[in-house]
C-alpha cells in the first residue's frame, strides 16, 4: 500500500511539474505563463488566445524558401524558450509554430518553455542553455545542438530554418551577449 501511494504522490508531482502555471506580472499586472507549455496554452486561454491568433493568422509564409526543405529530419527535437510577456516571443512564437504547421513537423518533438521576466521556468529547464533574450529557439539534431535563433532571425525565420537544417546556421542575434 506504502509503494502504491508513493507511486501515486510521484506521478502527481510530476503532471503537477508539467502544468503551467499562471502567475501575475509583478511589472504590468498582466497574467503570465510560466513552465513547460504546449500550443492549446496560447490559443485557448483568454489571456493569450488574442495575440497568438492573429499572429498565427497574418503570417504569411515564405513557401519557396521552404520548398528548399523536402522533409525534415526524423532526429530533429526543438526547444524554445519564451515569455507571454515579450513582444517578440509574441510576434515570433505564432509564426514558428506557423513553419513548422507548414513542415508537418511533428509537435511531440517540440518542447516550449514559458518563462519569467528573469528568463526562468519553475523546472529550471532554462539553466546551462544561456537563455539571456526571448524568444529562443534550439534546434537539436542526435541531441546536439545545431543551431539557435536568439529573439528574432538574422534573415527570415524561413531562412534561418533553411541554413540551420542545411548545416549552415547563421551566427544568432546576441551571440556575444555576456552577462553584466
Amino acid at each position: 500500500m506504502r509503494k502504491i501511494l508513493l507511486l501515486l504522490i510521484t506521478l502527481l508531482s510530476i503532471i503537477i511539474a508539467q502544468t503551467p502555471q499562471l502567475i501575475i506580472d509583478e511589472k504590468t499586472g498582466d497574467p503570465m505563463l510560466i513552465g513547460l507549455s504546449q500550443r492549446s496554452d496560447y490559443e485557448s486561454r483568454d489571456d493569450f488566445k488574442e495575440w497568438f491568433k492573429e499572429g498565427y493568422e497574418s503570417y504569411v509564409i515564405d513557401e519557396e524558401t521552404l520548398s528548399m526543405i523536402s522533409e525534415v529530419d526524423k532526429d530533429l527535437t526543438l526547444e524554445c524558450f519564451m515569455g507571454t510577456w515579450c513582444g517578440d516571443s509574441r510576434r515570433e512564437v505564432p509564426r514558428i509554430y506557423k513553419i513548422l504547421d507548414y513542415l508537418n513537423f511533428d509537435e511531440e518533438k517540440l518542447k516550449i518553455m514559458s518563462v519569467d521576466r528573469k528568463k526562468v521556468s519553475p523546472g529550471g529547464e532554462q539553466k546551462g542553455q544561456n537563455i539571456h533574450h526571448v524568444p529562443t529557439l534550439i534546434f537539436y539534431k542526435e541531441g546536439k545542438e545545431i543551431g539557435r535563433i536568439i529573439e528574432s532571425p538574422v534573415g527570415s525565420l524561413e531562412e534561418d530554418f533553411v541554413d540551420i537544417l542545411f548545416g549552415n546556421p547563421p551566427t544568432p542575434n546576441y551571440a556575444d551577449w555576456e552577462k553584466e
